[in-house]
């Protein structure tokens, strides 16, 4: 796809999600949402309510390994991963159908993102064919939730920092019944701080911010808080399960 091409389908995307912002915030407002985010209120019999996360490409790096695991940081000596800041996420997974909201449990909810030093594995241009670092998926439990011990990812040409998601159901039969497929970006602070720090530190400044990278929305920025030597954050999401 040439740049007018791709230029053209980011425009229409975004405008779709201008519509559901629109029509969300004509039906409520969710207290503590990131700004932007278009909203779904619960019916009043209950006490959830959901965010509508808005669908952001999965770009090229997606390798389905099926690697359940919680700790995408262990079976890999890379010094990209072992020195990275470590971070924790935690989702909670809401399935939207009309107005109703519930906690969406055994979702698989898969998470991959670059090493300290911009980097995917298992991606045979950059050489890592095999290995698996900072891969793998969580079945989200009876609350919808789902955790993940990782490490802040590293930038590479062109893009912010961000980590990508998708959650998936799947059928009795193992075929898959609902996907969805999104990207978490960071406060510029907070990414600022982190690639003030070794061994990001050593790479020199990023080239592309929050605000310049063309898939960057507002709607799904993890707030951050300082934990240990790094960082954590929970974030919901909203899935249309009509």
């Amino acid at each position: 796809m040439d740049d007018d091409r791709l230029n053209h389908a980011r425009l229409n995307r975004r405008g779709a999600l201008g519509m559901l912002g629109a029509l969300g915030a004509a039906l409520a407002a969710r207290p503590g949402a990131a700004a932007g985010a278009p909203a779904l209120q619960a019916t009043a019999a209950q006490t959830l309510d959901c965010v509508l996360s808005p669908a952001i490409e999965e770009g090229p790096f997606f390798v389905d390994e099926r690697l359940n695991r919680s700790d995408l940081t262990t079976g890999t000596s890379d010094p990209g991963v072992k020195l990275g800041v470590p971070l924790k996420l935690t989702f909670r997974v809401h399935a939207l159908n009309g107005s109703a909201c519930a906690p969406l449990s055994g979702a698989h909810v898969d998470l991959w993102h670059t090493d300290a030093t911009g980097i995917y594995s298992d991606v045979a241009p950059l050489k890592t064919v095999g290995q698996r670092f900072l891969r793998g998926y969580q079945v989200t439990g009876g609350d919808g939730g789902a955790a993940f011990t990782t490490i802040f990812p590293g930038w590479y040409p062109g893009r912010t920092p961000h980590i990508h998601v998708k959650v998936r159901t799947f059928s009795p039969t193992g075929a898959v019944a609902h996907a969805f497929t999104s990207q978490l970006y960071f406060d510029e602070a907070v990414a600022n701080a982190v690639y003030a720090r070794a061994p990001y530190a050593g790479r020199g400044n990023r080239d592309t911010t929050n605000t310049r990278d063309g898939l960057f929305d507002r709607a799904m920025i993890v707030s951050l808080a300082p934990s240990g030597r790094g960082y954590s954050g929970t974030f919901n999401l909203g899935l249309p399960m009509g």
